[in-house]
């Protein structure tokens, strides 16, 4: 039993953490497959990539992770409850340049609002293909200006909040909250799931993910020798009260 007990305190090493950059300064991503099939080139800016087949948004790969994002408008939140239901899949743009940029909703109506915002009623989802925890991200405002910088006068405006909701990885919700991201520019931790989607609910504000971290959520790598173990002693048992 003190052997099988030891041996459930084995953990895993987790895996190295990779951290996904999506704005200009220092990024390291660009969206899977072939420019002008898969993804628009140059839609915004030179260097700016946009989502050509809007359910499928855009596709990254990095360090073993896989990732697909989506945007979308007229999504329908209530603070209050923290419900959320998704609208119809938009644009997605992954803003290159200035620095301070990153992955939004652009707005259909006017292409100088490339953040997700409430005001179109944007949201911003992040799917996995396997549960990750996911931490520092770094979020930027309108204008590609930081969090705590004020409106340019782009009428993008301040990040503000948004509802975070999270999904495992068989798409069953795990929870929501209400994050206000107004006087920071990095959420420490966004948790742990498969899929996250962040629906903005400030008006006239908006706000892009400039880059995030992820790690493998990790397993108890003695858990089938704890199991066998535990098999073991019970069949031990029975043995005994045969006899």
């Amino acid at each position: 039993m003190a052997a099988a007990l030891a041996a459930a305190g084995l953990m895993a090493v987790p895996a190295n953490a990779t951290t996904f950059v999506f704005k200009g300064a220092g990024n390291n991503v660009t969206p899977l497959g072939t420019a002008g099939v898969d993804f628009q080139e140059d839609c915004a800016t030179t260097g700016d990539f946009c989502s050509i087949d809007h359910d499928a948004g855009l596709s990254y790969t990095l360090d073993g992770y896989g990732l697909q994002v989506k945007a979308y408008e007229d999504t329908v939140s209530d603070t209050d409850t923290l419900e959320v239901t998704l609208g119809t899949a938009t644009r997605l743009i992954q803003d290159i340049a200035p620095s301070d940029s990153g992955l939004g909703a652009w707005s259909e109506d006017s292409g100088s609002d490339d953040q997700t915002q409430f005001d179109s009623g944007e949201s911003i989802e992040f799917i996995f293909d396997n549960l990750v925890k996911v931490t520092d991200v770094e979020f930027n405002a309108g204008g590609d200006t930081n969090c705590t910088n004020t409106s340019d006068g782009s009428g993008e405006g301040s990040c503000g909040e948004f509802i975070l909701e999270i999904f495992d990885d068989a798409d069953a919700f795990l929870s929501a909250s209400l994050i206000d991201i107004t006087n920071t520019d990095v959420l420490g931790v966004l948790g742990t799931g498969a899929r996250f989607v962040l629906t903005a609910v400030t008006p006239g504000s908006g706000f892009t993910v400039a880059k995030l971290t992820v790690s493998e959520v990790p397993v108890p790598a003695a858990l089938p020798l704890l199991l066998s173990g535990l098999a073991g002693l019970g069949f031990a048992s029975r043995r005994r009260k045969t006899a």
